[in-house]
């Protein structure tokens, strides 16, 4: 072969290479149309593939769907696939799904699932699209221990089964005495009883003599639910038991072979149930349609208003306060109001009390109250009880003991917790292991807060309470018990960073200055909000586009550990133009505004503009003009639209602020075109990734050096 003729072979075989890499990652669009929830919608997004093992799963009845950000899959076709039984109860519109020893019940439209009876909280429910029953993928993969993988840039979602652990030399090293050849089996425990539930009760005791180390649950054909209790035996005489609660009829008690005891629910009406043990491990209480509330208590115990809340266990609450109203509701989860009564005697604090709101799952619990309060909480085997006093007694008697001994001196906390001017100590409790990694982070900075949640309760290593810090950062730090975790509430003077440390003795929450923790801090100020609607265009109003894209930016910063994005607004209000610049001035490294533009009078106007006005130069070198250039680089870029070039303008964001300062008009509302692509949520989504994008190039082109 001549050397043109390779040549031409080389570059032909270069051009279908490179075509045929470009196609891989593009992935192409599915356009559908999908009935469910009563309505017809059009479907237009990139196509997702789905892979099993990193085997293809192909000729799905219905392509994998996303929906609000979640990706919904055919239930029997994916999970059948990894040797899942799938089982649609038609009578009750549930799914269930049994993968080895894991069983996980969903209800269409129902956020609440059960895994082995025990009830979690799915982020989007399972939906019948086109007549095809759709799952949460990820959600059911997991909850049965199977890894799901998600690749953004090929669109692949490859759903993996964990490796089989390799035992051989484990077992060949077992000796052959007699001792050790027997087979390893845990105690076999005695079931005892089983306490049923009166009318008004929705929970069944299994009590055994020992702790219950291991059960599960089933739906069985006809929808009754089946848990099996196993190492155990029944002593329970009478095995057919008439149940008069509203949601069981019948159970029924059989040993099924290899000392497992299997109690059956016949359930009269659908419903998904919660399993739990008590401390003790002895009792398995099997709960239907949520945690009756039988009654609540309201009274002044002399000196604090309380509120006692009784179900058949311990209900598990949240509290949600409004100080500028001061309203505040407890939220019980997987709980209903069954018969209940009301005791409401005078109080001091606490106006008037109300259910509204509530609902076959949610029970809220709405106080009106007088004045600004602090709370604390207490928790007994049926009951939660909030303690409430007011703010200023407390700002005025640090002495002051909360209530029924929930906390001690409060001066004594000062001494004992504050152990320097920005750190607050914990000391350890052998007993209660804390994953300091694993306490969650609510960093609550338009309303000066901080929250931290640990996953158990903590309250044998710090009393609970309010516990004064006041230093230049924090006023209180407010423990509270929410259920079985407990949260520790920072009310900051100002915007505060947070760090946990810890030592042999002590977890330590360290509070820092934002750039004394953050490598990067950029201030996202999404334009106008609330009253001030800024311009429109068909159809099309700009505080609201401008939040949608802030939003969806709030979501790739919080993925980002090296920037930390605190943002003017994140829902529809509207704040003062000094609000907006005095956060910048007070936390960030540069400031963004997003707007949107408009041309009543010349439609064809369009296209991305990025202004600027004084330089700032930072200590690294940045200037607003830098930083203008390099956001309208990207937008270009990224977005298609007219380059309508950096400009400077004397907006009051851009003139009050002391850092390297730019306002972005991203699209013209006033523009057919424009404002077409604008109210698409995927050019929504693009808008925020150049804008993410924009502001991690500028820090890596210019380091704070923190």
């Amino acid at each position: 072969m001549s050397k043109t003729k390779i040549y031409i072979f080389t570059l032909i075989t270069n051009i279908f290479i490179f075509l045929f890499s470009v196609n891989a990652f593009s992935a192409p669009y599915v356009n559908l149309k999908l009935t469910y929830d009563g309505k017809t919608v059009k479907y237009n997004s990139e196509k997702v593939y789905l892979q099993v093992n990193s085997n293809p799963v192909q000729n799905l009845p219905l392509e994998p769907i996303i929906l609000n950000n979640y990706t919904l899959v055919p239930a029997r076709e994916v999970f059948e696939k990894l040797g899942a039984d799938v089982t649609w109860l038609k009578d009750s519109s549930q799914v269930q799904v049994v993968y080895q020893d894991k069983v996980v019940l969903m209800k269409i439209n129902d956020l609440n699932a059960t895994v082995n009876g025990n009830l979690l909280q799915m982020n989007i429910p399972p939906k019948l699209i086109n007549a095809k029953t759709m799952i949460p993928v990820r959600f059911v993969s997991e909850s049965v221990g199977l890894i799901v993988n998600w690749d953004s840039k090929s669109r692949i979602i490859n759903i993996i089964e964990p490796p089989i652990q390799d035992t051989t030399t484990e077992t060949t090293t077992i000796t052959t005495t007699t001792e050790t050849t027997q087979p390893q089996t845990s105690n076999i425990i005695t079931l005892q009883s089983i306490d049923m539930p009166d009318s008004d009760e929705r929970t069944f005791a299994i009590n055994a003599n020992d702790k219950i180390e291991k059960f599960e649950q089933k739906i069985l054909e006809d929808g009754s639910v089946a848990i099996d209790i196993f190492n155990s035996i029944y002593s329970i005489s009478q095995t057919s038991l008439d149940s008069v609660s509203e949601f069981v009829s019948n159970v029924t008690i059989e040993n099924i072979g290899d000392n497992t005891t299997r109690f059956i629910f016949k359930t009269k009406n659908s419903v998904l149930n919660n399993n739990f043990l008590s401390k003790d491990g002895k009792t398995l209480f099997v709960n239907f349609g949520g945690n009756p509330i039988k009654n609540f208590n309201v009274y002044n115990d002399g000196n604090n208003d309380i509120i006692t809340i009784f179900g058949d266990f311990t209900p598990v609450a949240k509290v949600l306060k409004n100080d500028e109203n001061n309203n505040l509701v407890i939220n019980i989860e997987n709980a209903s109001l069954v018969n209940t009564t009301q005791n409401i005697k005078e109080t001091s604090l606490i106006k008037s009390v109300n259910t509204e709101g509530s609902t076959n799952t949610n029970v809220n619990i709405n106080l009106e109250l007088n004045e600004k309060v602090k709370f604390s909480t207490k928790e007994d085997e049926n009951s939660i009880s909030f303690a409430f006093f007011k703010d200023e007694s407390l700002n005025n008697n640090p002495n002051n003991n909360i209530p029924n001994g929930n906390n001690s001196n409060n001066s004594d906390n000062i001494n004992t917790n504050v152990t320097s001017t920005r750190q607050f100590k914990i000391p350890k409790n052998t007993n209660i292991p804390i994953n300091i990694n694993a306490i969650k982070h609510i960093d609550n900075y338009l309303n000066k807060q901080y929250i931290l949640t640990f996953d158990t309760d903590i309250t044998s290593m710090l009393n609970l309470g309010v516990h004064y810090v006041n230093n230049d950062l924090v006023n209180t730090i407010t423990v509270e018990n929410i259920g079985s975790t407990t949260q520790l509430l920072l009310d900051c003077k100002k915007i505060t960073a947070i760090n946990i440390t810890e030592d042999a003795e002590n977890i330590y929450i360290n509070m820092l200055l934002p750039k004394e923790k953050y490598k990067a801090v950029v201030v996202i100020d999404p334009g106008h909000g609330g009253g001030a609607p800024g311009t429109s265009g068909n159809g099309l109003v700009e505080k609201d586009i401008n939040l949608k894209i802030a939003l969806k930016l709030n979501a790739l910063f919080e993925a980002n550990p090296n920037i930390k994005a605190y943002f003017t607004r994140l829902e529809d209000v509207n704040p003062s133009f000094d609000d907006r610049t005095n956060m910048s001035n007070e936390i960030g490294d540069i400031f963004v505004s997003i707007h949107q533009n408009a041309a009543d009078k010349n439609p064809n106007a369009n296209g991305t503009e990025v202004y600027y006005l004084k330089p700032n130069t930072a200590p690294n070198g940045l200037t607003s003009k830098d930083l203008a250039a390099i956001f309208q680089k990207n937008l270009l870029k990224d977005l298609g639209l007219l380059d309508r070039k950096i400009k400077t303008n004397n907006y009051i964001v851009l003139r009050n602020n002391k850092v390297p300062a730019i306002l972005c008009e991203i699209g013209f509302l006033s523009n057919p075109s424009d404002a077409s692509k604008l109210e698409t949520d995927n050019f929504q989504q693009k808008a925020a990734q150049s804008l993410y994008n924009a502001t991690v190039e500028v820090f890596e082109k210019y380091p704070t050096n923190r």
